[in-house]
């Protein structure tokens, strides 16, 4: 993994998810004075604090105690269903703790870089970019939309660090490539989704472009994710492809075969050519992601006593 070496102190909110795991490894890795807020499970890196997104009081003593240079907000519910389902929920989560982690932000006099994402649009075009409007089709996407609003409110300094369907191994998350990988190496078939297209973005990638942002305290909106716009079963090909498994049991759906109760837009894919153009950790495309992805990905089906290619 390539490291950003900063020297700053980082309160990571999210320290456990699948993308807040990552990050919190590599900013251990670059040298950073790490705080990881977590909740359910204790973190794997750097010095825990508990946090309770519910809670202004939690949010407030836990920035107001360590007083970070910068927080990077990674904490969110992401399934998608549940916020549909649960929509205090979501807004309890997404919404109004962002808007608190920014208040409490401000007071401490840190720059706060939240990660959001490419369901705040509608996918009515696909390669959006920073100055598009937003429109989200389900509540997912508007309790994400409504924490941007709340970091661009309420913060001082801040970032809104926006990408595409992360993917990477975690103990108790399983990303996209997983599922696929375990149902294709057990021979079974598997129904994909062939008309949604994101920027799928390595969780390792991700965490490069992160941490630089908030170690250049880089102000305003940005897309960050993979390079590469591609549908979820050209996705689940790829990946069938690379571990040499057969991707004739890929079955293509319909978004609306699935049975989702919450709308996925059609094309959210991300134009990351701003990012390209001022970060030095550049958006990797997906053939590049995949290629150090992969390995590991062998490495843990390998060891559950999956079958792959060697």
């Amino acid at each position: 993994m390539e490291t950003v070496k900063t020297g700053m102190k980082i309160l990571l909110t999210g320290s456990t998810g699948l993308v807040g795991r990552e990050l919190a490894f590599a900013a251990a890795k670059g040298g950073s004075e790490l705080v990881c807020a977590h909740h359910a499970y204790p973190p794997e890196a750097g010095m825990p604090v508990l946090l309770d997104l519910g809670s202004s009081d939690s949010i407030r003593k836990a920035l107001a105690a360590n007083k970070p240079d910068v927080v990077i907000h990674a904490a969110a519910l992401t399934d998608v269903e549940k916020c549909e389902s649960d929509r205090e929920l979501a807004l309890a989560v997404n919404a109004r703790a962002t808007e608190a982690i920014a208040r409490e932000a401000k007071r401490a006099g840190s720059h706060l870089v939240y990660v959001s994402t490419d369901y705040v649009f509608d996918g009515s075009k696909g390669s959006y970019r920073e100055g598009d409007e937003p429109n989200p089709v389900n509540f997912y996407g508007r309790s994400k939309l409504m924490g941007e609003f709340g970091v661009e409110r309420f913060a001082d300094s801040w970032c809104i660090a926006r990408t595409s369907t992360p993917y990477g191994l975690h103990p108790r998350r399983k990303s996209f490539p997983v599922v696929v990988a375990e149902a294709l190496s057990a021979c079974r078939e598997m129904k994909v989704v062939a008309d949604q297209r994101t920027s799928p973005t390595h969780t390792a990638n991700l965490s490069m472009m992160i941490l630089e942002l908030g170690a250049r305290r880089f102000q305003g909106t940005l897309h960050v994710s993979s390079s590469t716009g591609i549908s979820r079963l050209e996705f689940a090909a790829r990946v069938a492809k690379e571990l040499g498994l057969d991707e004739g049991l890929l079955v293509p759906a319909s978004r609306e075969q699935v049975g989702w109760r919450a709308i996925r837009p059609k094309d959210t894919s991300l134009d990351v050519s701003k990012a390209a153009s001022c970060l030095a950790a550049k958006p990797e495309s997906l053939e590049e992601s995949l290629r150090k992805f992969i390995p590991s990905l062998k490495g843990q089906l390998a060891r559950s006593g999956a079958r792959v290619d060697k």
